[in-house]
């Protein structure tokens, strides 16, 4: 087998550096490290992994977990509870999670803090997607610091980042176009409801991939209109009667992204003549008992615990021994839900 003096004059650096790449301790140029690593796996360098072990539980890695607020998005309860399991597990190689967490009424300055103190104290990173301004700068900073990025849920493009865990979402909404297809005709007519599509890329995508597939295979299906929700109560149910005012022949209803699936159940009490079939993502605790009952025809699920664990998991196999994941981008497998099938 290949020693690190080997390693060390292939890859045209110091044994010291070797040793800091196999480590990952110190301060090493990207570029660097990539030639290191390459090297390591052109020699198939396998290292000790009783040392490896104890080194890892002297060094004490640390994790930050960034969570959104999870009180007003319950989809992501299901990742929290996934990823501080696996936290527990990582507690035995001497990794520390720690996880932050802002409420959406906290001003922008509390963001700012967050993520200033990841930088600042985390040897990794573990973020929801959020495409603003603010987060792009972070993530720069982390870059050139050499601070490992794993996204889950959503991934910011144009970023540098290690892997992203989480929902092919052109294929999630394609799938959503099929299922309304056999719900409610290949003639279907739809209209289709989200929160955020304006700045939500993971939404405008799932819309994007339903009204491809719609085109593409369905071309008799049309798509009436999309409506914005979010706001008040009220709101959102003079929405719903505005639909049904202006398209009084709606058969199939796309609720892309709501956070408490409450439109759902206007929609169902507004259907007078219990022509509509919805169509869903995702499976909170509100949808379980409307799919039970009929309200929500079918829903499509994207594995929230998978992308709790696998983004953590992904990030500790490479602070730890320098593994990068074979795929950069790790989609979850997506399934269909029904009343039969609960």
């Amino acid at each position: 087998m290949a020693t690190i003096k080997e390693i060390a004059k292939k890859a045209g650096v110091s044994i010291g550096t070797v040793d800091r790449v196999l480590h990952n301790r110190g301060m090493v140029n990207a570029q660097t490290k990539e030639r290191v690593l390459g090297v390591m796996k052109e020699l198939n360098y396998r290292p000790n992994q009783v040392a490896q072990g104890l080194a890892l539980r002297k060094k004490r890695l640390k994790i930050g977990f960034f969570l959104p607020d999870i009180q007003n998005h319950p989809f992501f309860k299901e990742v929290a509870l996934a990823a501080k399991k696996k936290a527990k597990e990582l507690e035995q190689y001497g990794v520390q999670v720690s996880f932050y967490q802002t409420r959406e009424d906290e001003p922008l300055a509390s963001v700012r803090a967050v993520y200033e103190n990841m930088l600042s104290e985390q040897d990794g990173i573990v973020t929801l997607g959020v495409d603003i301004p603010e987060t792009r700068l972070y993530l720069e900073q982390a870059y050139k610091k050499n601070i490992p990025v794993v996204f889950y849920n959503a991934y910011m493009e144009g970023t540098e980042f290690l892997a992203y865990v989480g929902c092919d979402y052109l294929k999630s909404g394609a799938l959503a176009a099929g299922l309304s297809a056999l719900a409610g005709g290949e003639d279907a007519r739809v209209c289709i409801f989200s929160e955020g599509l304006d700045f939500i890329s993971s939404h405008r995508v799932r819309v994007d991939g339903f009204c491809r597939e719609a085109s593409c295979r369905y071309p008799k299906m049309k798509v009436l209109e999309y409506f914005s929700i979010g706001g008040s109560r009220e709101e959102n149910e003079q929405t719903v009667k505005e639909m049904f005012r202006k398209y009084p022949d709606v058969n199939i209803v796309y609720v892309v992204n709501p956070r408490d699936y409450e439109i759902c159940s206007m929609i169902a009490c507004a259907d007078k003549k219990r022509q509509i079939r919805m169509i869903t993502n995702d499976m909170v605790g509100e949808q379980i008992e409307m799919l039970r009952q009929g309200t929500i025809s079918a829903t499509v699920c994207q594995e929230p615990e998978k992308q709790g664990m696998l983004s953590l998991e992904i990030l500790f196999q490479y602070l730890a021994y320098g593994r990068k994941p074979k795929e950069q981008l790790c989609y979850t497998n997506l399934s269909i839900h029904i009343a039969q099938n609960l």
